[in-house]
């Protein structure tokens, strides 16, 4: 069966397989250096711009080549370099440190990643910016010919998400080898599999090697886009009959419980999403639409006609929780989506309005918004419409105008999701003076405080770390036991009790006792919670302490164990479980069964 053979010549194949060698072993070293915690992992004015290019640039570079003269190439990955660098660097200023959207656990320190915000949007506008980069170098025009843009774009898709699925398939393909020669009890493909040396390189290869086949064959891609664009536009009618009766409930319903949900604005613009894809499969290069079936062709006016409805409601949804919350990162870029969504409504309602019934200006339309939509995510993520910074001036402004009480007022938000912009404004806050300010001055202050001393936002709740007790109440603790004379942190203390100790990040308190009946107390560091474990610290020499092992009080929750110990009634005992031996010390904790309950 004779193929069409694309003009990709073996030199560009053999080129593509150097890139996506040099992007694995980048890819490779940006791993480990995050795995081992080591440069440039630590440095994320490095780390982030390297991290998000070496995913996309190799990539950029492997569909260009063949397609793009080797000074436009360069030149555009030279431009997109810059950008990336640009985005990635105010997206590590903005956040304020903080890893925002990744949930990733405090209990050590973390490798601060890109916004999941950035990577998701800047993949889709490097899709968009790459496939108008390629029309335009065969058009020569900014606004060419659109079955060419057409062609590009879907034939980029398909080639991406066909390298993924690649990629998914050889690695399945991996796995059940591995599991076959386990049946062997040989395990060498098991522990190669579980190599990140191994497994980084084959999946970067692999993709590009996708990239190169799919490219190599244009006609099968081709054929596998048209499939996939007449299987899709058959969903159009399924996707039309219920918007319209969804809108027509509406009408008798009301507004009032779509409202209610608070989750309406996500609903009807991702109905907005599948109606713009919808009608494209349909509508095509633009003259698809004269031979499709008749249901087809009225299903497409009837969507374009649904498409601002669905939007206004949408922007209506957001102005609601706007007035009643104010404006918030998420609100931001929702109403930015929703303003795009209804530009392609009062577009597409306008073409659908035709006599001809072929919305033949679809086409300069789709152009136009892809460049709209580049424009608008630059925006976004640069101090222009940074989000953040929107929503805390509203929040603030909020505050001020007396919209939302002191108690009722989201200092979290500002900590955590605010960035740099949110710790300023609860910098600012802290320093509100009374005569200046609200009549609220001083609760301001105090919840600006606390919000400022939050070091991470838990899954159900936020932990406010209040600086560490020393008791019973009226004891220091010994000179020199923090520091040394030099002034650097104490070799003796854990990390976890410099972090409380010094770095005030983390919470405990101290005990001061005479464990050993010496007449000089020990150091009790106790960790705040039910049982108050911890460690002993005891001085060996002056000047010099030591850990000398850890602290269980054999309590279940006892209550008044803690204003005992900050009252000072208690005492060493020497018990069962601490034994002396040739001048040892061995101490035995019993097991938990075996500990004794508080009595009644």
């Amino acid at each position: 069966m004779n193929q069409e053979l694309s003009s990709v010549s073996r030199s560009v194949g053999l080129i593509r397989v150097v890139v996506a060698a040099g992007q694995a072993l980048l890819l490779f070293l940006l791993y480990r250096a995050a795995m081992d915690k080591v440069w440039p992992a630590l440095v994320p004015q490095w780390f982030f711009p390297l991290l998000l290019c070496g995913l996309s640039l190799p990539v950029m570079a492997i569909s260009s080549l063949g397609q793009m003269r080797s000074a436009a190439l360069l030149r555009w990955l030279a431009v997109l370099l810059l950008v990336l660098v640009l985005l990635t660097q105010h997206d590590w200023l903005r956040r304020n440190g903080w890893n925002n959207g990744w949930g990733l656990p405090p209990d050590e320190v973390q490798i601060v990643f890109p916004s999941p915000l950035l990577f998701f949007f800047s993949a889709v506008s490097l899709y968009v910016a790459q496939a108008l980069k390629l029309a335009y170098e065969q058009n020569q025009q900014c606004l060419g010919s659109y079955p060419v843009y057409f062609d590009l774009s879907w034939k980029l898709l398909v080639q991406l998400v066909f390298s993924l699925i690649f990629v998914g398939a050889l690695f399945a393909l991996l796995y059940l080898g591995s599991a076959l020669f386990m049946l062997l009890k040989l395990d060498f493909l098991k522990h190669l599999l579980e190599k990140d040396w191994f497994s980084i390189p084959v999946a970067v290869l692999s993709f590009a090697c996708a990239l190169h086949l799919t490219d190599m064959r244009p006609s099968i891609v081709r054929g596998i886009r048209n499939l996939l664009l007449v299987l899709l536009s058959w969903l159009l009618p399924v996707a039309t009959l219920v918007l319209s009766g969804f809108l027509a409930a509406l009408l008798f319903s009301g507004t009032e419980l779509l409202w209610q949900t608070k989750h309406a604005t996500n609903l009807l613009l991702s109905s907005c999403v599948v109606l713009v894809v919808l009608i494209n499969t349909v509508f095509q290069d633009g003259t698809a639409l004269q031979s499709a079936a008749r249901i087809l062709r009225w299903s497409a006016r009837v969507a374009c006609l649904l498409l601002p409805i669905l939007a206004a409601l949408a922007l209506r949804a957001l102005q609601l929780r706007i007035g009643q919350y104010g404006w918030s990162s998420d609100r931001v870029i929702a109403v930015m989506c929703a303003l795009i969504a209804l530009s392609y409504g009062l577009a597409y309602l306008r073409a659908a309005l035709k006599v001809d019934g072929l919305l033949s200006s679809i086409a300069g339309v789709n152009i136009v918004m892809a460049y709209v939509q580049l424009a608008v995510v630059l925006a976004m993520f640069s101090p222009l419409l940074d989000p953040a910074r929107i929503a805390v001036a509203d929040q603030l402004a909020r505050l001020q105008q007396g919209k939302v009480s002191a108690e009722q007022f989201d200092y979290v938000y500002l900590r955590f999701e605010g960035g740099r912009y949110g710790r300023a404004a609860l910098e600012q806050l802290q320093q509100l003076q009374p005569e200046k300010a609200l009549s609220q001055a001083a609760t301001i202050r105090t919840r600006a405080a606390q919000a400022l001393a939050l070091t991470h936002r838990g899954r159900e709740r936020v932990d406010v770390i209040t600086p560490y007790e020393v008791w019973p109440q009226g004891a220091v603790l010994p000179q020199g036991f923090l520091t040394q004379a030099d002034g650097t942190a104490a070799p003796w203390l854990s990390e976890y009790h410099r972090a409380c100790l010094i770095a005030k990040t983390r919470g405990c308190d101290v005990l001061m006792q005479d464990m050993n009946h010496d007449g000089k107390p020990e150091v009790l560091v106790l960790e705040r919670g039910s049982y108050y474990g911890g460690s002993l610290y005891a001085e060996l020499s002056p000047g010099v302490w030591a850990h000398q092992g850890q602290v269980d009080l054999q309590t279940q929750e006892c209550a008044g164990v803690k204003e005992a110990l900050r009252a000072g009634q208690i005492k060493a005992v020497a018990g069962w479980d601490v034994l002396e031996a040739a001048g040892a010390r061995l101490v035995v904790t019993p097991e938990f069964a075996k500990r004794s309950h508080c009595p009644q």
